[in-house]
């Protein structure tokens, strides 16, 4: 038998080269231990408007949360849904009624619960002083403009919409915070119109 004069070192090198191969294994993948996890629910999405809305439509008797307004038929064709970030706000047209509408607010926190909320209104007592109360729902015509997070609603004390209430509410994602307060006293007397936006603010 010939031996080649380098044979030693070639296999000494190659030992070496395997033992280096076997230190640099990466080691077994985690994945496959992972995978399947259920994801955190502050990192889900809400569902699409039409789930949400039907949600709230489901709930809405049972939590009574047009207080004793609930028109099922009319609540399921006006309602709206408003998205700010990871939560959602439900206006709920509950009903309508002789020249205005009866709405209540839900708002849609991440995890999908749902929580009923109030409005703060301002109305003068007998002694014409003004009181702050939290009503489930309001009566009138709103409108919410998605880029501001602002909410107002004209309320008409009567059908000739001369004399009522203008509130701003500001949402938050958490609440409807009241920022502004206007109130027309009515009067038998024919006067010229005032425009809503310019009823004496009574609030702030």
């Amino acid at each position: 038998i010939v031996r080649h004069p380098d044979l030693g070192k070639i296999m000494a090198a190659a030992l070496l080269l395997t033992a280096i191969a076997g230190c640099n294994t990466p080691p077994p993948s985690s994945t496959a231990s992972t995978e399947g996890a259920s994801e955190p629910a502050s990192a889900r999405e809400l569902p699409d408007d039409e789930v949400i809305l039907q949600s709230v439509l489901d709930q809405a008797e049972s939590q009574d949360i047009c207080d004793g307004f609930y028109q099922p038929e009319v609540a399921a064709a006006e309602s709206q849904v408003y998205r700010l970030g990871d939560r959602a706000l439900v206006e709920l047209q509950c009903a309508t009624a002789a020249y205005q509408f009866v709405y209540a607010y839900v708002a849609i926190e991440p995890d999908g619960t749902l929580k009923p909320l109030t409005l703060e209104v301002l109305y003068p007592n007998e002694s014409g002083q003004f009181e702050r109360s939290s009503e489930a729902t309001v009566g009138g015509l709103a409108s919410f403009d998605s880029e501001t997070s602002l909410l107002t609603v004209f309320s008409k004390a009567r059908g000739v919409g001369d004399c009522g209430s203008l509130a701003e509410y500001r949402w938050t994602g958490a609440d409807l915070e009241l920022a502004t307060f206007r109130y027309q006293e009515c009067s038998d007397s024919p006067e010229e119109f005032v425009d809503p936006a310019d009823y004496p603010q009574v609030y702030p």
